[in-house]
Order: structure tokens, then sequence, then C-alpha cells
């Protein structure tokens, strides 16, 4: 396995994997949502990394962007979606790729990392704390614009 960032010529391959994962979540994206959201990411990384992790082909996907926060004392990162084909998992791929995640935020100087995970998904969650992450008491509201 290898992991990269990804390229603007990845982005079918992506967003085969961005509708897969609607699918498994039940979230009714349209591509064009979904490539709003990605094609800035592959155009400038200023903005945030969209990492794939690849054998013959692309299998799964970490986007991690970035923010500030005074909190945070600087520089955040955000995992905002992580995705492994099922035919995949179960081999330490998703760490692997979390685990780059990580470090290349480091490089970028980020001070905190967050992620948002259900409660209902154990399996993940068990995952990110391998990596270090711990759960908090926060909870996360938003509002659509």
């Amino acid at each position: 396995m290898r992991i990269r960032e990804a390229a603007p010529a990845d982005e079918n391959k992506v967003l085969e994997l961005l509708r897969q994962y609607c699918v498994e979540v039940s979230t009714p994206w349209s591509d064009e949502h979904l490539l709003a959201g990605l094609r800035p990411l592959l155009l400038d990384s200023s903005k945030g990394v969209v990492l794939v992790a690849e054998d013959e082909e692309i299998f799964g996907y970490c986007v991690l962007t970035w923010g500030w926060g005074i909190e945070s004392g600087g520089q955040e990162a955000l995992v905002d979606e992580m995705y492994i084909v099922p035919s995949k998992r179960g081999l330490g791929h998703g760490e692997e790729l979390l685990r780059a995640a990580v470090e290349i935020a480091k490089l970028q100087g980020v001070r905190v990392i967050f992620l948002e995970t259900e409660r209902e998904n154990p399996k993940s969650r068990e995952l990110y704390q391998r990596v270090g992450f711990e759960e908090e008491t926060s909870v996360w509201m938003s509002i659509k614009l």
C-alpha cells in the first residue's frame, strides 16, 4: 500500500469513493455537492489535503482541512472524512492512513487535530483511539448557510 496526496487527476476515483461513503452512511449528497467540497482541496493545499491509499488503484481516502483556534493556540486541522472500501478494512490501512494524516498535520504546524464520529460507530472510535485521539465532552453544533 502507498499513501500520497491526491491530485486533480484523481478526482473521478475519489468521487467514486465519496459516493460509496454516502451510500454507506445514508447521506444523499449530489455529485455537485461532493465536487464543490473536493475540487478546491485537489487544486489548493492551503485549504487542506486529500490523502489517498492505493495499491493497484485508490481504495481509501482521508480528508484533512486546516483551521485556526484560540483554544488550540493556533493552527488546527479537522479530519473531515475518512473512508476505506469494505474489502480492505481490518488490515491496518485505515490506521496507516490516519497516522499519515497526523504526520502531514505536524509538518503543517498544526497544534490540535479534531474529528467527529458517531457514538454508534465503536470500530471507528477504537481506530481513532489507537492513533491517540481522545473523546471530549464538547458537543458539535452546526448551521447550514
